[in-house]
């Protein structure tokens, strides 16, 4: 059996400023062209444990925990500049606000030449490699590829920026794409259009994908399976398709009950009770004990399963309910 293309293992992430810890005893794994999602309400720590494990947050460190990236375990020493390493060649990140990591005094084909040189060691005033430059511009549907690669990225809308950050993602033909939130900023219509292209990009290649979105349903019809995160914690990895007929951790049901449908009478949409609870809660009790229908005594003060092993399916809730392993 192949081994999972990324393993995490009780990773832990704290703040520099005063060693507090934020995301406590995570552990999953994401197999080779898996498409994996992280879902949690804001706050709940899915951006920042992500952008740690992959040297990309400044302000946080790996304060605990394992991280193996196809089959070579990242060291503890210098570990945020080996996590970066990897990225380019290896991991390709995809960032929620495609205007922030564009260059707007820079060409579009210039900035997607100079990811196929430091990515391949392609020229970059080479014809193959403006060929390959607009051949990745088309695959992501950027009309006229041609005349696209002399523009500058504000001559284009918000969602196809977005597309030529994922064509700059593609052309470094990455192990895994990580896209944190990458619709935010767009329309509903939009948001289906450019998700549904990038997971078939994807997939086509065989590339696996993270993707973090505070939409559960978005995430429902697009990943394999799903994990959940709240105040910090993991509460909850099960198959997308289970979400919703099988049952789950309390929280994951709770996210599902809030989400409106043609199936469900206007009773049966349910918003969650009391406030939510930030990263930083750490693992003794379950930080969504004050919200959940189910909670007993014994919720608040038992130290919180973790997914040690990593299981593929895995539910945190103290009382039992959902799947563990």
């Amino acid at each position: 059996m192949q081994k999972p293309l990324l393993e995490i293992h009780d990773a832990t992430v704290a703040l520099r400023s005063n060693k507090k810890p934020m995301v406590t005893g995570v552990g999953f794994s994401v197999g080779h062209g898996e498409v994996f999602g992280v879902v949690g309400e804001s706050g709940s720590g899915k951006t920042l444990l992500t952008r740690t494990i992959f040297g990309l947050q400044d302000d946080t460190y790996l304060a605990n925990g394992e991280v193996t990236f196809d089959g070579s375990t990242l060291p503890t020493e210098g570990y945020a500049k080996a996590a970066r390493k990897l990225l380019g060649a290896n991991i390709a990140f995809v960032p929620q606000d495609p205007f922030s990591s564009l260059n707007p005094t820079m060409r579009v084909g210039k900035q997607i030449t100079e990811a196929l040189y430091l990515a391949r060691g392609m020229a970059m005033n080479a014809n193959e490699t403006r060929e390959a430059a607009i051949k990745v511009l088309a695959e992501v549907g950027i009309p006229e590829p041609e005349l696209a690669f002399n523009q500058f990225p504000d001559q284009f809308s918000g969602g196809m920026r977005q597309r030529i950050v994922f064509a700059i993602a593609l052309a470094q033909d990455p192990k895994l794409l990580i896209a944190d939130e990458p619709t935010t900023a767009l329309d509903a219509i939009t948001q289906r259009r450019v998700i549904e292209l990038m997971l078939d990009r994807c997939r086509t290649r065989g590339m696996a994908v993270i993707l973090i979105s505070h939409n559960l349903e978005l995430l429902r019809q697009s990943v394999d399976r799903v994990a959940v995160l709240y105040g910090g914690q993991l509460h909850n990895i099960a198959a997308a398709s289970e979400i919703g007929s099988e049952q789950v951790h309390p929280y994951t049901e709770a996210l599902f009950d809030c989400i409106p449908s043609k199936d469900k009478a206007l009773e049966d949409i349910r918003a969650i009770r009391g406030e939510p609870v930030g990263a930083g809660f750490g693992l003794t009790g379950c930080a969504f004990a004050s919200r959940c229908r189910y909670v007993e005594d014994r919720c608040r003060n038992t130290p919180l399963p973790l997914n040690t092993i990593p299981a593929e399916a895995f539910s945190a809730c103290i009382v039992g309910r959902g799947a563990r392993q």
